[in-house]
């Protein structure tokens, strides 16, 4: 079987299967359900110098996407440290993601979790809703004197909680990474707005809200790269992660490890267990003997835009097709390079046809693949 341990930083799991910081993690008990589903590690629910009230409702879903308005733990740290006294972590690691106001809030916080019983802290800098803690992050002198109290003040690993938009600032990446910090964990939620009823001119949220879900995957996949491709962090990815395989695509794009979130809300912790076997067949299935072996597998296949070749291709319809009740390739095409004939079927016209792809990709059958080399017509008109 391969083993499907994996290093973390400074932080050894014995399965690279995590739970995020958020409301489903928000006391001990709940906690405990993961680690005895079988989590490699469970982070706390954002901890602060004092509880916080929760405005209700603050979860509203449409669909794949969840919004979520709801920062940090209702509980005070008095009850943290009554309860947490119960919990049994087992092989389990137990990171504690806190959150401070002021410097010294942090580096209490700090020191509090690691006599809590923390093996790990998770700093969260960011938020994706809301205004405080701002003026500790807007500059990277400001964020490396945060990260180095925090370090300061434990012996245990500190991984810092980045948000989409800091992978594209290396001044604030190289300022965590110059205060001693090796594993980030990425990305937080995005802040958004679930709509508007417009019959009333009353937006669905009361205010924006950490916007989480299927539909921000692609985001959190090309940022695990980037950071992977141009930071020597260990990475744990976030954002969008539902099953086994979506988790694999982020081992296979530079996460060492990955972390569910609004996904627990439709399978709770029975998607942990069935994670951590799917995972584990996976790899069994395909012949790999460690989890180890497979980060970062799909980077040296990925190219920067610049350095694509640049070269005609064209649709090429591999098999007739006359499903009148789709139509999908006909009707998106904005070089209008199909046409369904009568009798005939779809056909694509060759001069027309820019090769972009968007007739492959929608096609449900599989019958559109690109060419390599233009036809003589193509060739004339360009």
């Amino acid at each position: 079987m391969a083993d499907l341990s994996v290093k973390l930083g400074d932080l050894e799991l014995k399965n690279p299967v995590m739970v995020a910081a958020g409301p489903w993690t928000r006391d001990p008990a709940s906690i405990q359900r993961y680690v005895d589903a079988g989590a490699g590690a469970v982070i706390t629910e954002s901890i602060t110098m004092d509880a916080n009230q929760a405005s209700r409702p603050y979860l509203y879903r449409n669909g794949e996407q969840i919004f979520n308005t709801k920062l940090h733990s209702t509980l005070y740290l008095e009850q943290w440290e009554e309860l947490a006294a119960g919990m049994d972590m087992r092989d389990c690691k137990l990171i504690c993601s806190i959150w401070g106001s002021t410097v010294t809030e942090v580096r209490y916080l700090s020191n509090y979790v690691q006599r809590l019983g923390a093996d790990a802290v998770e700093l969260s800098l960011y938020a994706p809703i809301g205004s405080r803690n701002q003026s500790m992050c807007t500059s990277a002198e400001h964020i490396a004197d945060v990260i180095r109290e925090t370090m300061d003040a434990v012996d245990i690993p500190v991984m810092v909680k980045l948000p989409y938009e800091v992978s594209f600032f290396p001044e604030v990446l190289q300022a965590i990474y110059d205060a001693g910090v090796k594993t980030v964990s990425s990305i937080d939620a995005l802040r958004g707005i679930s709509g508007v009823d417009i019959e009333t001119a009353t937006p669905n949220m009361p205010t924006y809200g950490g916007y989480s879900g299927t539909p921000i995957r692609p985001v959190a996949l090309a940022t695990t790269a980037m950071l992977r491709q141009y930071t020597p962090f260990y990475i744990c990815g976030c954002g969008g992660i539902q099953n086994a395989e979506n988790a694999i695509e982020q081992m296979m794009l530079g996460a060492s490890a990955f972390q569910f979130a609004s996904a627990l809300f439709s399978r709770g912790e029975r998607l942990i267990r069935d994670t951590v076997n799917d995972l584990q067949n996976w790899l069994d299935q395909h012949g790999y003997r460690s989890v180890e072996e497979i980060i970062g597998l799909a980077l040296p296949r990925m190219t920067a835009f610049e350095a694509i070749p640049i070269r005609p291709i064209y649709a090429v319809a591999e098999k007739e097709c006359d499903r009148k009740d789709c139509d999908l390739c006909r009707q998106g095409c904005i070089y209008q390079a199909i046409e369904y004939v009568k009798g005939k079927g779809y056909r694509i016209l060759e001069d027309r046809c820019e090769g972009c792809g968007h007739c492959m990709s929608v096609c449900p059958e599989n019958k559109i693949r690109l060419g390599g080399i233009p036809p003589v017509s193509y060739r004339k008109r360009n």
